[in-house]
């Protein structure tokens, strides 16, 4: 009897206890009970968290244009010692020169400082001591021997067009002095065309005796 009993109650249908019903809207409803509904789309193989990270991006920069006002622009800001220096211009070149030279006629070494090289005036000075291996016209005394050098250079830009030098050069040595003083003045004409006029003066002691040149010229240049 039992046993009947039992295989009833297995056989007997299952009785289940009817849900609780939930206010709420249908659509959000459905969407709440499928949470995969609610992930944003992603096209690209590998998807991860791309589409929160699209979600939280800003608007594109078309879109800001549209929708917001321009703004001027604002420049980085740069701390000191940040700068990069590759691709800079070179240093200017050193005012001071010093150099050691020879040829067929002279040997010695010079000392060069230009005083004023920046602007519409310009002033050098050069000085240097050698020997005298050959003497060599306008170039400084006729004989062999220990000479000292000294030169003294010029330069006034006058307007746009025109320049005024002035050269000054003396050296010395056993009791002899050469001199040569050149004045020279460049006008620019037209674009190609230059006008140069030169005049110089020459004074060598030549032992006490003594001899004067002078000289000019004048001079219409195209450049082509």
């Amino acid at each position: 009897m039992s046993g009947l009993l039992g295989l009833a109650l297995l056989g007997g249908p299952l009785l289940t206890l009817p849900t609780m019903p939930v206010p709420g809207d249908p659509t959000l409803m459905a969407l709440a009970s499928d949470p995969a509904q609610m992930r944003l789309y992603c096209f690209s193989t590998r998807c991860g968290d791309e589409e929160w990270r699209l979600a939280l991006a800003p608007p594109p920069p078309q879109a800001r244009e549209l929708a917001e006002p321009q703004r001027p622009a604002r420049r980085p800001l740069r701390l000191p010692g940040s700068q990069r220096y590759i691709g800079l211009s070179a240093p200017a070149a050193a005012r001071e020169s010093r150099g050691a030279y020879s040829n067929d006629f002279r040997i010695g070494t010079r000392y060069g400082l230009q005083v004023l090289r920046d602007g519409p005036t310009q002033l050098g000075l050069q000085f240097g001591a050698g020997y005298r291996l050959a003497p060599l016209y306008d170039d400084g005394i006729n004989r062999p021997g220990a000479v000292m050098r000294g030169e003294l250079n010029f330069g006034q830009k006058i307007g746009d067009r025109a320049r005024w030098t002035q050269r000054v050069f003396v050296e010395s040595g056993h009791g002899d002095t050469f001199v040569k003083q050149s004045v020279r003045l460049d006008v620019a004409l037209w674009p190609d065309w230059t006008l140069e006029t030169d005049f110089a003066i020459r004074h060598d002691s030549d032992g006490g005796g003594g001899s004067e040149s002078a000289e000019s010229s004048i001079e219409l240049r195209r450049r082509f």
